[in-house]
């Protein structure tokens, strides 16, 4: 068996890789993955804190009215049908439902917030005027022929969906002759088996209207009703044309339902917003009169309804869990910067170290929550940010044994807390945004570690 040269060293005796930049990377992108963690508990704790801002919305709408969906004035009549063969000679019954043939309504929104704990509802009183013009042609047109209506249950219907924000009485006229108005249940009936209102997803308030049969010409009809309520209103398109107007002292203001504005002006602090919508006959999408028809296809949300939302453009809470799913990215690219300073310095980071400054970024998230529920999610981010990008600041110092590296973390770190708050902002670029910066962030490493030994500092064995 030959020996082995003794000018050759054995490969049981080559040494270890003094510093393995590689490893020392794979370790970095572990524990950056491993900040998910706490991260996951603060998304805990921030939706703890939005169910508590729900919880505080629902006591105060309690109050006031909740969110409101008004109905504008329509016509029922109820009528019944011959007894016949066909039916066992019993008698059927059934409602015609008129709407108007033109509809406006104009609503004055005044918005305040009340604060409930640590949140703050917009609550609103609203004043809205409704405009309605019926043709009494169509009225006894709708009936069906056989049908024999009941003329002293013909009521005039307007409705909320919560009747507790009414705050005064429902003022309506007709043609000029004033009504009162009264509760009405769809479910109750007549003597005779006939329900006296068609179904809908609001509280109907109705008004006998006399005279109706012999009626000609044009109905013309006027409602004011003083409404408050929370967060959102919207009217239905209670004509076949429907127009709807809405100033407000609300400087955020966001459009919902089914139909958005045709025009409206941007939101200010000092005068608020003004909107206008229309909706067409045909965009509808319901038959201007007929029998057994729903009044809830008017007043169904997110269908053909006009309205707002009174809610601030940015909720904090909203805001921070945007944040938390930028955690991973935004953790690794702060533990990168580090791994460079580490690889530009003669100083060596333990993992120990990693984990510290990964668990600042964490508290990071943790400051951001408190502070915005106090000063804003803009104020709350520079305070935050500052004071994480002065403590892991501070800590490079120690940490590579360097004012210069303490500096350069310095501008770094404010770099990438910069990024973070252009992500919240950006809106429909952040994707865009977020992938262009980790894009740069691997060019950059690619571009700084061209030169290193991957596998760690060994000598070359010298061969004879």
């Amino acid at each position: 068996m030959t020996e082995p040269s003794p000018d050759l060293p054995s490969p049981f005796t080559l040494p270890l890789p003094e510093r393995s930049a590689g490893l020392k990377l794979i370790l970095v992108c572990g524990l950056a993955l491993l900040m998910a963690i706490p991260a996951l508990f603060i998304y805990s704790v921030v939706r703890e804190r939005t169910l508590g801002q729900m919880q505080a919305f629902a006591a105060v709408s309690d109050g006031v009215g909740g969110q409101q969906a008004v109905l504008g004035p329509v016509i029922s009549v109820p009528f019944e049908h011959a007894p016949s063969a066909q039916r066992g000679q019993q008698k059927a019954y059934g409602i015609a439902v008129i709407y108007p043939e033109t509809g406006s309504a104009t609503a004055e929104v005044k918005v305040e917030e009340r604060k409930r704990g640590l949140y703050l509802i917009p609550v609103f009183e609203a004043g809205i005027h409704f405009t309605a013009r019926f043709d009494t042609n169509a009225i006894r047109d709708t009936l069906p022929r056989d049908a024999v209506p009941l003329w002293h249950e013909a009521r005039l219907l307007t409705g909320v969906s919560d009747t507790r924000g009414i705050r005064d009485e429902v003022a309506v006229t007709v043609n000029g002759r004033k009504l009162m108005m009264e509760p009405v249940d769809p479910q109750t009936r007549e003597p005779g088996s006939f329900a006296i209102a068609p179904r809908a997803s609001v509280s109907l308030a109705g008004a006998r209207l006399i005279n109706l049969d012999t009626a000609t010409g044009p109905l013309t009809v006027t409602s004011q009703l003083k409404l408050s309520g929370a967060e959102r209103l919207t009217v239905g398109p209670f004509a076949k044309d429907t127009s709807f107007s809405l100033s407000s002292n609300w400087p955020d203001p966001s459009f919902t339902g089914g139909v958005l504005p045709l025009t409206h002006t941007a939101g200010k602090a000092e005068t608020g917003f003004e909107a206008a919508w229309r909706v067409a006959y045909l965009a509808r999408g319901i038959p201007g009169s007929g029998t057994d028809l729903n009044l809830a296809d008017v007043t169904s949300q997110n269908q053909r309804e006009m309205g707002v939302r009174f809610m601030r453009e940015a909720n904090p809470y909203q805001s921070v869990e945007r944040a938390l799913k930028y955690c991973v990215m935004f953790v690794g690219l702060v533990f990168l910067a580090y791994f460079l300073l580490e690889i530009m310095s003669a100083a060596r980071a333990h993992p120990a170290q990693y984990l510290l400054v990964g668990l600042a970024q964490s508290v990071f998230y943790l400051l951001l929550l408190a502070f915005a529920e106090r000063i804003g999610f803009d104020g709350a981010f520079a305070l935050a940010a500052g004071m994480t990008v002065a403590l892991t600041s501070g800590y490079a110092a120690s940490v590579f044994r360097s004012a210069y590296y303490a500096l350069k973390a310095l501008v770094i770190l404010s770099a990438i807390y910069g990024l973070l708050y252009a992500l919240m902002r950006a809106e429909g670029f952040a994707l865009l945004a977020g992938a262009l910066a980790s894009f740069a962030a691997i060019g950059l490493t690619m571009f700084v570690t061209r030169n290193i030994d991957w596998y760690g500092s060994r000598k070359p064995v010298a061969m004879s």
